[in-house]
């Protein structure tokens, strides 16, 4: 069912770069604010509002999507600015997902396909990681063969992300798909910001960062040599 949570400390910005760095929107099919599919939203009453507001990709009949919305909220969705959702101080989110893979009227096999989740809470590194296909409250439709969609709340204790909804945070939640006949790999990303949100430096940003390390621990090994080398 829903595999453990992990806490990596400072390793989980490594981890949050990482993510950042492969960010969906370099693929041709990603799409912004979008309702799914046929058959659309259908894990709940009310969920189906339109705009649907997802972040989706779209690959050899397959559709990948995630976006976050205000739990309990059923009066509209929120509106992203590209794949970052915004939470306001105080209110606890959820994670929405849905695989469709009948999006060109004719079923693709996910038999051999291999899913994960992961939301990372970037303020104090941890993350935790699922496979969605297997969860056993996802809602199935026949409109939609071998398709699956669930909601999540960011606040659940056994995600043990440490979210407080009443700090500033920013959350990574990405869903990765491999092993998608005629396509490979299929992923999609979004950024949920807590308020004023936990900064997260640009990609280029932590290139610089990691060349900085890495010039402190060889000058740090330059010293060591030189100083043995004085006493001996």
């Amino acid at each position: 069912m829903i595999s453990k949570s992990v806490f990596i400390g400072a390793a989980g910005a490594a981890a949050a770069a990482a993510f950042l760095l492969a960010a969906p929107s370099a693929q041709a099919g990603v799409t912004f604010n979008s309702d799914l599919a046929a058959p659309g939203v259908y894990f709940g009453s009310g969920n189906g509002t339109s705009p649907q507001e997802f972040t989706v990709d779209t690959e050899g009949g397959v559709e990948i999507a995630l976006r976050a919305k205000i739990s309990g909220s059923q009066d509209g969705q929120i509106v992203p600015v590209g794949n970052t959702y915004f939470i306001p101080l105080g209110s606890t989110f959820n994670f929405d997902y849905s695989v469709n893979p009948d999006v060109g009227g004719s079923q693709v096999s996910l038999a051999n396909v291999i899913a994960s989740l992961t939301i990372t809470n970037l303020a104090n590194g941890h993350f935790f990681t699922f496979d969605p296909s297997a969860v056993g409250d996802n809602a199935h439709s026949a409109l939609a063969p071998g398709g699956y969609q669930n909601s999540e709340k960011a606040s659940f204790a056994f995600l043990g992300l440490g979210y407080n909804p009443n700090l500033n945070d920013t959350f990574n939640v990405t869903l990765n798909l491999t092993g998608v006949p005629n396509v490979g790999a299929m992923s999609v990303s979004n950024i949920v910001q807590v308020g004023s949100g936990l900064a997260v430096p640009e990609p280029s940003s932590w290139a610089l960062m990691i060349l900085g390390f890495g010039g402190v621990g060889a000058t740090l090994r330059r010293t060591r040599r030189t100083a043995a080398a004085a006493t001996a």
